[in-house]
């Protein structure tokens, strides 16, 4: 949809959480953020920081932007015309290049497995097979994350983790990916710490052998059903 029909379509957007993505560059990365503005084909948002100060974004500087509202998931590329300040608030000005793109949450098809898994966060290298690594079992997973539950109150060890590494074996080989932690909390019905991970990057071979189990899984699936 063009950038200037995106209040018409879905109000809620304004106020809704969104993340900065620099491609290249120095600061490559994501960078939470929030929409403040709609004016058009000009969005204004919330500054993103790095460290204790405002992230250097240019004039010119290409973005990728992606916004979750209540419903829906809004993506668009943009490009930095400046910072202006409202108040307490620094915002970051993006012209809206092109159209802005619609998709759904659940991007990747979801299926039901039971597969051995080991988590250990992102820092120090966790030893193959020794410490640093929680065992669980993955319960559900598609091509853009899993669930892997873990036995036992494990609050202490992930405290402030925000990125992991999941190791699985997939079709008898084993791989490890990096995730981003989108959710922890323990299960009082299984006594269990359940993870919700986000693959961060597929590599093509874990991309094609995740694949193959998922469609798999979905075809077993629809034959229990019938």
């Amino acid at each position: 949809m063009e950038a200037s029909r995106l209040i018409e379509s879905d109000p809620s957007v304004i106020g809704a959480k969104a993340e900065i993505s620099i491609q290249t560059g120095l600061y490559k990365g994501e960078y939470p953020s929030r929409l403040e503005n709609v004016d058009g084909s000009v969005w204004k948002m919330g500054h993103p920081f790095l460290g204790g100060g405002l992230l250097p974004l240019y004039r010119g500087v290409e973005v990728v932007l992606s916004v979750k509202s209540d419903g829906s998931v809004y993506r668009a590329t943009g490009s930095v015309l400046g910072t202006v300040r409202e108040g307490e608030v620094v915002m970051l000005v993006l012209q809206i290049l092109g159209e802005v793109e619609k998709i759904q949450r659940r991007q990747f098809l979801r299926v039901s497995c039971l597969l051995d898994g080991k988590v250990a966060p992102l820092g120090e290298p966790p030893r193959i097979g020794g410490e640093g690594w929680l065992d669980g079992s993955i319960t559900d997973i598609s091509l853009g994350g899993a669930r892997l539950s873990i036995p036992g109150r494990q609050g202490p060890a992930l405290d402030g983790v925000s990125r992991a590494i999941l190791r699985v074996k997939v079709d008898k080989e084993r791989f490890f990916i990096p995730c981003k932690v989108a959710m922890a909390r323990f299960v009082d019905e299984t006594e269990n710490t359940d993870l919700g991970l986000a693959f961060e990057i597929l590599p093509g071979l874990i991309e094609k052998a995740l694949g193959r189990f998922v469609r798999h899984q979905e075809l077993a699936s629809r034959s229990d059903r019938r």
